[in-house]
């Protein structure tokens, strides 16, 4: 009776121990215009985040033409500017050998359709970005050249509703 109840008593324990599978996020795609977004000076930066900022700003400058003001105040938005910074600086190291050998203002466009690959891969593996990014003008191997360059794993942008 002894080693029933010892037996019947482990296996609730062990049943009861069982963590409950925690549900798969809501990943969908969202239309930047549908944004909102946080509000400005949400963070301070410092001097070193400025730096690398102002060297975001100069890689993607002519393919994502803001002032170095609007970069700064938005990544001043954002809640942890340091992991969006990496994220950027992961960009640069993706974009830069891209840009170097396609110069010139008659390869701006591939320079542009770099730009949105790399960007749709911080939010998705190789192949969905490749598949996202609508390309016209990049091969899918010459999309994939670029990508082997971007070392971080995919992060879709945490949106919070509403609801």
């Amino acid at each position: 009776m002894k080693k029933t109840l010892l037996i019947a008593l482990l296996a609730i324990t062990v049943l009861a121990c069982k963590e409950k599978p925690t549900p798969e996020p809501k990943v969908e795609l969202v239309a930047i215009e549908d944004l909102t977004p946080s509000p400005a000076g949400s963070s301070s930066l410092t001097e070193t985040q400025l730096a690398h900022i102002k060297r975001i700003h100069q890689t993607f400058e002519e393919v994502y033409p803001i002032s170095l003001e609007e970069t700064i105040k938005n990544f001043k938005r954002d809640l942890h500017p340091d992991n969006e910074i990496n994220i950027w600086l992961a960009m640069t190291n993706a974009y830069e050998p891209y840009a170097a050998v396609h110069t010139g203002a008659e390869k701006l466009e591939y320079r542009k359709e770099a730009y949105k690959l790399i960007l749709m891969r911080t939010m998705m593996p190789d192949k969905e970005a490749i598949s996202n990014a609508n390309l016209k003008i990049l091969s899918g191997k010459e999309a994939q050249a670029i990508l082997t360059n971007y070392k971080l794993n995919a992060t879709p942008i945490k949106v919070k509703t509403n609801e």
